[in-house]
């Protein structure tokens, strides 16, 4: 199934054969390598696509986001290109890092922003904790010794996340990796920089700035 990324287009599921959207005609495959297959998550101002890029052999799965203009008032839309902007700067400045997902690409496209990057396959911890119950010490101790090295990392770049929740921490799936010089099994990787900022000498946010997402 291919997802059309006209957010008004009337019928948006698609057959993976065609080209173009059957419901508004519009060319399915966006800067003609990513296919969305579909919808993750929608807010005010951005939708989320699990997507195809054929750019690679073989192909691999990768996150869209999309913002939405139309939807904003000017203000508004200023602001969230701005955010848009930013975590796109952000994720490209941290560049290649095994627990922050890569930048894979950022463009502007029939008015639309769009923000691609690397596919974390695996569950939140949120998820996890809702399958599994709560973590015992072990298992929190274990966690932060897994994490405090990436927030450190970011943290050395002056960038600081603001959102560091159960759900935008993600743990890998287990890997048979004995030959791979990192440890990428069941690690857990940080995702969501839409609300980081770069922090430049001893800045502070100002009393009652409202950071994060509930």
């Amino acid at each position: 199934m291919i997802y059309c990324l006209n957010p008004d287009c009337p019928q948006p599921q698609n057959p993976e054969t065609n080209k173009l959207c059957q419901g508004c005609g519009c060319n399915l495959r966006l800067k003609e390598r990513y296919l969305a297959i579909k919808l993750m998550g929608e807010g005010a101002f951005c939708r989320t696509f699990l997507a195809i890029n054929e750019d690679q052999s073989p192909s691999i799965l990768c996150i869209i986001k999309q913002l939405l203009p139309q939807w904003l008032a000017p203000f508004t839309l200023q602001k969230a290109k701005s955010l848009f902007e930013q975590e796109a700067i952000l994720l490209k400045e941290l560049g290649n890092h095994p627990q922050i997902p890569s930048l894979l690409d950022y463009f502007t496209q029939n008015q639309y922003f769009y923000l691609v990057q690397e596919f974390i396959a695996g569950s939140n911890l949120a998820q996890l904790v809702d399958e599994e119950g709560t973590f015992n010490e072990s298992q929190i101790w274990q966690l932060l010794d897994d994490l405090l090295p990436v927030i450190q990392f970011i943290h050395n770049r002056q960038i600081i996340h603001r959102d560091i929740k159960p759900k935008n921490i993600i743990r890998r799936p287990p890997l048979p990796t004995p030959h791979s010089p990192l440890p990428l099994s069941g690690e857990l990787v940080l995702v969501d920089f839409g609300a980081a900022k770069v922090v430049k000498g001893m800045g502070t946010l100002e009393l009652g700035t409202s950071i994060g997402s509930p």
